[in-house]
């Protein structure tokens, strides 16, 4: 996360990398080759391909992106693959080790984010009634007169927002998971199950705690509101639009869709549902995914929890970012290992970083992001 004194460091970083130059890494993609070449002709929608144009054709400095490259690619934080779209072409990408622009990569938690989505095309299509229904409307072993009451009263919002006062641990991923609730729930034969038979805990909306099984929630609501899995259903009403072919979405043995993990997809692809919501939801002329979803979606829980909304984080996420150049709009689905879409709609920027990556301290956010915006031919505020 972020350091402190940031644009001090920021200068230090530029000038170590000057002096330094190319890093030796496990490197896929040569450093000179990481910055596009061409020319910027019009805009486009990305459904068949991306286009790439050089970066001064959208007003970036390609010898400062460089820099970006050198972050990236120090072999302490594992990067295996980045890809950077300014105005939507992209201007730089490299892969790293065995990874290529045709891998599939695991989405991990990324995937709460294309959750959050289906929902919202789900909603606008009038399969459920709206963020207030209850979830036991959902599933009829939750209505019995023996149930807690305060499990009644959870509603969509309060799985959207991670609030759902659900019994839940998913702390010290990394490390300790002998009582983490994701590796015994993966360890079910039905993940949904699992999240079902949880005890209520605290009052929905009063808690905000990371929940992957109110994202496993999300989707088997999904699942009986459509009538299919949520992957068939992401299959048709967003990566068929989109044009995202290679992709995959992990089930458990009953058939339930993955709702907090479990995408496998291209660096592109992904890049590809960020443009998406960089365009509040319209790909082609077409709302794929309504724009007041979109901006729902963004909006943050409460005013004390304001660095997520509707499975997506916000840019308050990350400790010291008003006081660097990042623009207040910036928002990312994040999943562990570092995977992570960077969207800034100010900025028309919309960055993929795929990783394997346990949390190192090596990666600051904050710094990449920096010397990305640094990139960029204009006056920083």
């Amino acid at each position: 996360m972020h350091k402190k004194f940031v644009q001090i460091i920021l200068i230090l970083t530029i000038a170590f990398y000057a002096l330094s130059g190319c890093r030796t890494s496990k490197e896929k993609t040569p450093r000179n080759l990481f910055i596009s070449e061409g020319s910027y002709s019009g805009s486009y929608w990305p459904t068949n391909s991306w286009r790439h144009c050089s970066p001064e054709q959208v007003g970036m400095n390609g010898n400062n992106l460089k820099l970006v490259y050198d972050y990236a690619s120090n072999p302490v934080v594992n990067t295996e693959g980045i890809v950077i779209i300014k105005d939507g072409y992209i201007i730089a990408e490299s892969y790293f080790g065995d990874f290529t622009q045709n891998s599939r990569h695991s989405s991990f938690s990324i995937a709460k984010s294309f959750m959050s989505a289906l929902i919202g095309i789900a909603l606008s299509k009038g399969l459920i009634t709206g963020i207030m229904a209850l979830v036991s409307d959902f599933f009829p072993e939750w209505s019995s007169g023996t149930v807690d009451p305060k499990k009644q009263r959870i509603t969509l919002k309060h799985l959207l927002t991670m609030s759902s006062g659900l019994e839940w641990n998913e702390s010290d991923y990394y490390n300790d998971t002998s009582n983490n609730d994701v590796f015994i729930m993966s360890e079910q034969n039905d993940y949904l199950q699992y999240v079902l038979n949880k005890q209520s805990e605290f009052e929905p909306g009063t808690i905000w705690r990371y929940s992957s099984g109110d994202s496993m929630l999300l989707s088997g609501i999904l699942q009986i509101a459509a009538g299919t899995t949520s992957y068939q259903y992401a299959l048709e009403n967003l990566f068929e639009p989109l044009g995202i072919t290679e992709v995959s979405w992990e089930s458990d043995n009953a058939g339930h869709t993955v709702g907090g993990w479990g995408i496998n997809a291209t660096v592109r692809s992904y890049a590809k549902f960020g443009f998406l919501y960089l365009n509040y939801g319209e790909w082609e002329g077409r709302q794929i995914v309504p724009r007041s979803w979109v901006e729902q979606s963004l909006s943050p829980v409460t005013d004390n929890i304001d660095f997520y909304g509707f499975q997506w984080w916000l840019s308050p996420v990350f400790q010291g970012v008003q006081n660097s150049i990042i623009p207040e709009d910036l928002f990312l689905a994040w999943g562990i290992y570092t995977q992570q879409i960077f969207v800034i709609p100010s900025l028309d920027l919309v960055i993929v970083r795929v990783a394997n990556d346990p949390d190192s301290e090596e990666w600051d956010e904050i710094q990449f992001l920096e010397l990305i915006i640094a990139s960029i031919n204009r006056s920083a505020p």
